[in-house]
């Protein structure tokens, strides 16, 4: 029972290192988007430094786990839903919609994985996670939203963003029976290192003509490092270990924390103002992810 419990609080420190990764990455993509990168080239680049130093570390620790055959198109299937599938719908998504509306459609992942797993995993839905889940959304709003109140609406965007939000719903499936098999570590190894050859085509097509104009200065190269070894590497570790232990359920609201990190992280440097509204907005975010980790009652959907 102690150690149940002990894991538990390792699932939840796990979350929130993995969000705090996750929430300055936008942070460091911003400054290569600067610096010249394409998108394509980044996600790139950062998958094939995380594969090379978690392939070599593992491999000379000897964690590395042999892939059975069989579970080879699972493997697949993690890397096409995400990294691939999930960075297509939410970068291009951005081109066509602003920030405040993408967020709104994103922060409705939790609650769309939840049910996902309830159709295909069995797993429970509890309504203290739906509440929390919708009351982090209205957070998440109040941190988004345009000083005149306003959202621009573009189907493309809007269907874009939804592509990601149902791409994060088949990782996460794919994400829950691997992890009952295989370690964090090796899932999210195989992960990065599967999703490399997705990107080549679109780097060759799109983004190759660019690279003479890369700026490659300190900020760029530390900025890829960070992306590749905390984000591509670290967080998804963190996470999937976290799933391990908590179930993907209760650990997808945790996204909702991501806007609270790139907000603070953005004014601490001066990129985005912080306003008494971003205050409560943090704050009803708090409360609802807190809310949806209670178990107030036994009555489950």
């Amino acid at each position: 029972m102690k150690n149940n419990q002990s894991n538990q609080v390792l699932g939840y420190v796990a979350i929130m290192f993995a969000m705090l990764f996750w929430g300055f990455s936008f942070v460091w993509i911003k400054q290569l988007l600067i610096n010249n990168f394409p998108v394509f080239t980044i996600v790139f680049i950062r998958l094939v430094l995380a594969s090379v130093v978690f392939v070599t570390l593992l491999k000379l620790q000897k964690k590395l786990q042999h892939i059975e055959r069989a579970d080879y198109k699972d493997f697949l299937l993690l890397a096409f839903f995400e990294p691939f599938l999930y960075f297509i719908g939410e970068d291009f998504g951005l081109k066509y919609v602003d920030a405040s509306f993408a967020a709104v459609i994103i922060a409705l992942i939790p609650i769309v994985i939840s049910i996902t797993m309830y159709f295909t995993e069995k797993e429970p839905i509890r309504w203290e996670f739906i509440v929390g889940a919708i009351v982090s959304m209205g957070g998440v709003l109040m941190l988004t939203v345009s000083p005149n109140g306003q959202m621009s609406f573009n189907l493309k965007g809007t269907m874009l963003l939804s592509l990601a939000v149902l791409a994060a719903s088949g990782y996460s499936v794919q994400l829950t029976r691997l992890l009952k098999k295989y370690s964090p570590a090796t899932v999210t190894t195989m992960q990065n290192f599967i999703a490399i050859p997705f990107y080549l085509p679109f780097i060759l097509i799109f983004d190759i003509q660019q690279w003479p104009s890369l700026n490659w200065n300190f900020s760029s190269i530390s900025s890829l490092i960070c992306l590749a070894l905390l984000c591509s590497a670290g967080a998804y570790m963190l996470y999937s270990y976290s799933v391990k232990q908590l179930t993907v359920s209760k650990t997808c609201v945790f996204t909702n924390l991501i806007p609270i990190v790139t907000l603070l992280a953005a004014a601490a440097i001066g990129q985005e103002a912080f306003t008494s509204i971003k205050f409560w907005g943090i704050l009803v975010i708090v409360v609802g992810v807190t809310f949806s980790q209670l178990k107030v009652g036994k009555r489950e959907v």
